[in-house]
C-alpha cells in the first residue's frame, strides 16, 4: 500500500479499534463469568453440606486426603 501524502490509513485505524474491542470484551466477559461460577459453585456447595451433612464430610475427608497425598 502507498499512502500518499495527506491519506489517512482509515481501515488500520478501524481494525485496531474493534480488534481492541473485541479483546477487552473477551478479558470483562471471562472476568464475570469466573465470578459468576465462583458465588454459584459456593451456594451450591453450602446447600449440598447442609441437606446432606455426612455426605458433605466424606467429599470434605477425600479433599484432605488429597492434598497430604501431593
Amino acid at each position: 500500500m502507498n499512502y500518499h501524502d495527506g491519506d489517512f490509513p482509515v481501515g488500520v485505524i478501524a481494525f485496531i479499534f474493534i480488534a481492541t474491542i473485541f479483546f477487552g470484551g473477551m478479558i470483562l466477559g471471562s472476568w464475570i463469568t469466573k465470578q459468576y461460577n465462583i458465588t454459584k459453585g459456593r451456594n451450591e456447595g453450602i446447600i449440598f453440606c447442609s441437606e446432606k451433612p455426612t455426605d458433605c464430610k466424606t467429599e470434605y475427608d477425600y479433599l484432605k486426603l488429597k492434598e497430604q497425598l501431593k
